[in-house]
């Protein structure tokens, strides 16, 4: 387990009983058969529906969103995915939203290629002065980013835009195997509901970096690949999860403008983009 101080304060045992499901969970994984490669990716299940992912490629969020990776749309089957996130956080107060059944692949590639999520926040001002702004927003989606666009300049907007993150249900293969990239939480739904074959857009990476796995807080390479990774089914494995309740956390982006007058420099000037 890593060090996530959120669990450790609100988890409602104490170190022995910790302990004892720590150990029962490693003798459940030890009872587990190794890894053995097999492809995620349903070639007969994703030629039966091609046109409708053929329509769904057509999509400009899309291509813009996986611009640099080598992609493609196909049905995956999620019993067969290995998981690097390690937690799955829900809301008590947020109702799951509906779960399509197994076959109805409209229904399935709309909750996989679904529309942009919110960027829904709450704007702060913490204070300003003649040469000085100290804003920030506040957000229920963790995913939140405030990124630079020279495309929305223009008019004195500034080069910037908000976005809530990939709205696309992921799945990344690297060295021979399989990941769920992004939507867990869906995962997670679509397994209760004992649907197991999904479409998404399948990844190919080049590189942990390209997989995504790259944060302090999911598996690293040795866990990922070892002989008995971690996988997406292991959610619904009581024996496998600790479930307690911790804190509500929000996003926070700060930000703050400050004005000053600096020497003018050529070269520098001539190393920006003109807006």
């Amino acid at each position: 387990m890593d060090e996530y101080s959120y669990r450790d304060g609100a988890a409602g045992f104490d170190s022995t009983e910790l302990a004892a499901r720590i150990r029962r969970a490693n003798t459940r994984l030890a009872e587990r058969d190794r890894y053995a490669t097999t492809n995620a990716l349903l070639e007969q299940e994703t030629r039966d529906i091609q046109p409708l992912l053929a329509m769904a490629t057509q999509r400009e969020d899309l291509h813009l969103e996986y611009q640099s990776l080598d992609w493609t749309l196909g049905v995956v089957d999620l019993r067969l995915l290995l998981a690097f996130q390690r937690r799955l956080i829900f809301s008590p107060s947020r109702q799951a939203s509906f779960t399509p059944k197994q076959g109805d692949w409209p229904g399935l590639i709309s909750l996989a290629v679904s529309s942009q999520r919110s960027t829904e926040h709450l704007l702060v001002h913490n204070g300003s002065d003649t040469d000085r702004l100290d804003i920030s927003l506040h957000s229920n989606n963790p995913d939140l980013q405030l990124r630079f666009t020279p495309k929305t300049s223009g008019c004195g907007a500034l080069p910037l835009s908000l976005y809530g993150g990939s709205p696309f249900f992921e799945v990344a293969e690297l060295r021979g195997r399989w990941f769920l990239r992004d939507g867990y939480h869906r995962a997670y739904h679509l397994l209760q509901a004992g649907v197991d074959r999904i479409p998404a857009v399948v990844i190919y990476a080049r590189s942990i970096e390209e997989l995504g796995a790259t944060t302090p807080w999911f598996f690293h390479d040795e866990q990922l690949f070892s002989d008995r990774p971690p996988r997406v089914t292991d959610f619904l494995d009581s024996s496998m999860i600790l479930r307690y309740e911790r804190t509500a956390l929000r996003k926070v982006i700060r930000i703050r403008v400050e004005e000053s007058l600096e020497p003018f420099d050529e070269i520098q000037e001539g190393q920006g983009e003109r807006l």
